[in-house]
């Protein structure tokens, strides 16, 4: 068994090592590509990143003015350059060209270039206006034109005397180095590594492992130390070695041991039967024989045969029923391998087997000729095997001449079933990765009475240094006592516990120890507890980081909603102060050339407006603020409004507009009706600007499933330019277009369509795209709807008969900080008395001081002194007079973000318009609100 042991074990070891060393080697290669890929992207970012800033400063309007104003620029350039700084490296020089290649002005500017990059950056930046970078053994140097009507009118130049200092301050995974063509150094991450000058990389193959790539002309190296990168593995040829020398040792330890038992035992019972045939004493012997199990069972069933063969001088018979009382299996044979004597055992094993004596007998003599032991396998008819061990002694005369052999057989089929599975139960917690150990906690003190490697991986203490010991030892100064008292009343109730605690290793570094007490029963008393140890500290640190990780992220998603929403308010504002403008300007007497340019103005800002809207959609569902609502609204109704809105301009385009609604007219939705307008007014809005001749139809059909529930799909279809196939499954992603060309002629911000995909899809909905370059285009999308309810498809008849009470003349106090947005609101309410307010607190002055009672207040949100939240909370308050608790307050703001309606309604407001508004839209709410205010009781309700 020795050489077959001892061989299974190097194979063994063998396939472990390769296995290794293989996904070492993976490793490895993966490091060095990761560290290549980092640098590229490095230089990458380096060129891209540095010419950007570089073109950013030249249309500067400082660069660009110092080229045309020759007289005045020494007033202000040389503090403009002694504030450049792009980069990260301490001698970076800047310098100014004129178009003629003079020198204007410089930073830190060497006395001469060398003349290869001189001769390089003059005639593509100076001549052909673009911009140019250059990394040699000359330096790095980046050149981009200062433009003036698309010429180059001069030139700004960046120059780094090295490569060096612009890639130090990036983190490396390994060595790395950059070449140029001609294999000199350009970069080297540790220049005691390799230095400046000409690399010779075969010098270093028996030392080092290099990766290579390429970057424009460059060559980058990764360089990996092989005895660093191979440590791992030295270890593990090591351990593996140290298995097999003492997997050797014990086996053969142990085989002598057993053979020598063996020797003994049955040497002790051949003599015992002499001395009871020749009626001799047995001779008193101090020392007790240590017997193999199996052969002391033999030894005491032939002590129990010879006592009765001699006391009781038993017959042939009786001998017989005592031979075949025997658990093992007997035969006897002479030296002609005549059978003397076997026992029913041995018959069984025949017959069950099938072979028959003489083939049975046959094959065992065959077998164990000249051994003293054999195991044997025997196989039944249905495939079950059995291990038989059989052990071989000589059969003597009265004169120790030997006359035969005597031979005798165990089943040891389950007893090494048993080995083999403690075996692999011992080889697989010795080879766990987790630290286990086990403690007798019936004895004083619970000893450690068995620990795995991989608990002397953990903590650094021996095997030796903790048997015997207790992991108390493990303990510290900041151990939780809590979490110490909870073990040692679990380990006291004999119960399970799983805890985290912080412990110390040999060498006094701590960790966070995640402990798994189990007790073990033997007879149904808990004896020992079986321990798992885990170190947990990377993770605990992980989910530290997590934690801090989400708090920032959310901190970043509530800047970033603050910076969207002041964004909204700011450019809303001044969008505002346009269009009312222009809708004032629009009720005045023009001549067609003006009504021609407000109607021109009134198109660019309604584009202004869709564009901010796009931006701030596309924010809101980017965040997850983006939410629809569920209103009645009539489908038909909203599609007029739409065709009635496209037609004029399909007319002034020659094109056909058809629609094709496939639904009862009166049908009534619940949903949401601004989302469903803004989707199909992108489609339309697409069809209409992207189509030049032919027709644009739009099909709309409803599907009802159970529940109310309804499938609305709508088809919009051109006959525009079409959309390449390639670049069809991109359509949808945000920013994204067909191509430049169709962005500077079209216009757009390459929203809309990721805008109406991410809508379908809240509304439980797709959209999808059919299309042939030159022929047209065909988007088709679904949304979920209900159907409305009775009651509330009929409850607009009250709202209309509020609205149908005339109002008069009214007092109204506008509440706005702005002057222009005030003019505009003040000039569109002639017909109407309104007095105005700079903040809050001049609106509650004037509640208080004119005697008039106001009949509604327009009030802006954000103002200083008192914003529109803090004045509208007072009003209801009572701080007016309770004249105005109830005194109908319309929003006014250009915010218009999420939770900004609800924030109106919060304080008090009863509406809520944002700029820019329609007048229309603004005469209508003040009319509604005024009358809500003077309708009858009955009406109200």
């Amino acid at each position: 068994m020795l050489p077959t042991l001892t061989g299974l074990i190097i194979v063994v070891a063998i396939m472990l090592f390769t296995i290794t060393f293989y996904f070492a080697s993976e490793e490895i290669s993966d490091d060095q590509q990761a560290s290549l890929d980092g640098l590229k992207r490095d230089l990458s970012y380096l060129t891209q990143d540095t010419t950007r800033q570089l073109a950013d400063l030249a249309a500067n309007d400082i660069i660009i003015n110092a080229l045309v104003d020759v007289e005045q620029r020494d007033n202000y350039l040389p503090m403009f350059f002694r504030s450049l700084n792009l980069t990260q490296a301490r001698d970076v020089s800047f310098a100014l060209y004129d178009f003629s290649g003079a020198l204007v002005i410089q930073k830190n500017w060497p006395e001469q270039l060398p003349s290869t990059l001189e001769q390089a950056w003059r005639p593509i930046t100076l001549v052909e206006s673009e911009s140019y970078y250059s990394i040699t053994e000359y330096g790095v140097l980046f050149s981009v034109p200062v433009l003036l009507n698309e010429m180059a009118e001069g030139a700004l130049v960046m120059y780094v005397a090295s490569l060096q200092p612009l890639l130090r301050p990036y983190p490396r995974l390994t060595e790395q180095v950059v070449t140029d063509g001609n294999n000199t150094v350009l970069f080297s991450s540790d220049l005691s590594f390799v230095e400046q000058g000409k690399l010779r990389f075969t010098q270093h193959t028996t030392q080092f492992l290099v990766g290579s790539d390429s970057f424009g002309d460059l060559k980058l190296y990764s360089i990996s130390s092989f005895t660093s990168a191979f440590s791992s593995i030295r270890w593990l040829a090591l351990v593996i070695l140290a298995m097999i020398v003492g997997t050797l040792l014990i086996n053969l330890h142990i085989i002598s041991i057993t053979a020598k038992q063996a020797q003994d035992t049955l040497t002790g019972l051949y003599d015992d039967i002499i001395r009871r045939v020749r009626n001799e004493e047995k001779p008193v012997s101090d020392s007790v024989p240590l017997e193999v199990l199996e052969l002391s069972k033999i030894r005491t069933s032939f002590d129990e045969l010879l006592t009765n063969l001699t006391e009781m001088s038993l017959s042939n018979e009786q001998f017989s029923n005592v031979i075949d009382s025997m658990g093992d299996m007997l035969l006897v044979v002479d030296n002609s391998q005549t059978v003397l004597l076997c026992n029913r055992q041995f018959d069984a094993l025949c017959d069950t087997y099938g072979e028959g004596h003489d083939a049975t007998i046959a094959r065992l003599i065959t077998k164990l000729h000249g051994k003293s032991k054999g195991e044997l396998k025997y196989t039944d008819s249905k495939g079950e095997a059995s291990r038989i061990l059989w052990r071989v002694q000589p059969l003597l005369d009265e004169n120790n001449v030997e006359k035969g052999k005597i031979y005798v057989g165990a089943d040891v089929t389950e007893q090494k079933a048993l080995e083999s599975r403690i075996k692999i139960l011992t080889s697989a917690i010795d080879e766990a990765t987790v630290s286990i150990v086990i403690s007798d906690i019936k004895s004083e003190g619970q000893p450690v009475i068995y620990a795995n490697g991989a608990f002397a991986d953990l903590t650094g203490y021996s095997r030796e240094e903790i048997l015997g010991g207790n992991c108390a030892m493990l303990q510290g100064k900041e151990t939780e006592s809590s979490s110490v008292f909870g073990l040692k009343t679990a380990i006291r109730n004999r119960i399970p516990v799983e805890t985290t605690l912080l412990n110390y290793r040999k060498d006094g570094t701590s960790f966070f120890n995640n402990l798994i007490l189990t007790p073990i029963q033997i007879d149904g008393e808990v004896t020992h507890y079986i321990g798992i140890q885990q170190d947990v500290t990377k993770k605990l640190q992980a989910e530290r980081y997590l934690q801090e990780a989400k708090i920032k992220a959310e901190e970043s998603a509530r800047m970033k909603s603050g910076f969207l929403a002041s964004m909204s308010h700011e450019i809303r504002t001044p969008i505002h102060g346009i269009s009312g403008i222009l809708q004032l300007l629009e009720k005045t007497p023009l001549n067609n050339d003006q009504q021609h340019y407000v109607s021109l103005a009134n198109y660019s800002v309604e584009s202004l407006s869709h564009i901010v809207n796009d931006i701030l959609d596309f924010s809101k569902i980017e965040a997850g603020q983006m939410q629809v609502e569920a209103h009645p609204f009539s489908l038909i109704e909203e599609i007029n409004q739409l065709e009635n809105q496209y037609r004029l301009l399909c007319e002034q385009k020659g094109l056909s507009l058809l629609f094709n609604n496939q639904f009862p007219t009166g049908l009534r939705v619940l949903g949401d009706a601004v989302r469903y307008r803004q989707i199909l007014t992108n489609l339309l809005g697409n069809a209409v600007k992207f189509t030049e001749t032919g027709t644009i139809s739009v099909t709309t059909n409803i599907v009802e499933s159970a529940n109310d529930q309804l499938l609305l799909r709508c088809d919009v279809k051109d006959t525009g330019i079409g959309i390449a196939r390639e670049k069809q499954p991109g359509i949808f992603a945000v920013f994204t277009q067909e191509d430049l060309s169709t962005t500077r002629k079209f216009g757009g911000t390459g929203l809309g369509l990721s805008i109406c995909k991410q809508l379908c899809s809240l509304m439980g909905g797709d959209i999808s795209l059919e299309s042939q370059k030159g022929i047209g285009s065909t988007f088709s999308f679904y949304i979920q709807l209900e159907r409305a309810p009775e009651e509330q498809s009929n409850g607009q008849q009250n709202t209309d008969q509020v609205s149908s009470i005339k109002t008069g003349k009214l007092k109204i106090l506008v509440v706005e900080d702005n002057e222009i947005n005030q003019t505009i609101v003040k000039e569109h309410l002639t017909t109407h008395k309104a007095i105005s307010a700079m903040s809050g607190v001049e609106a509650l002055e004037a509640l208080n001081k004119f005697k008039p009672t106001f009949d509604v207040i327009l009030m802006d949100c954000l103002m200083p002194e008192m914003d529109g939240f803090e004045a509208t909370r007072r009003i209801r308050n009572g701080e007016a007079g309770a004249r105005y608790e109830n005194v109908p307050i319309i929003a006014l703001t250009a915010n218009a973000m999420k939770g900004d309606r609800e924030a109106c309604f919060a304080a008090g407001m009863n509406d809520y318009l944002s700029k820019p508004f329609d007048v229309d839209d603004l005469l209508d709410k003040i009319e509604y609100w005024a009358s809500v205010k003077k309708v009858p009781a009955d009406h109200a309700s």
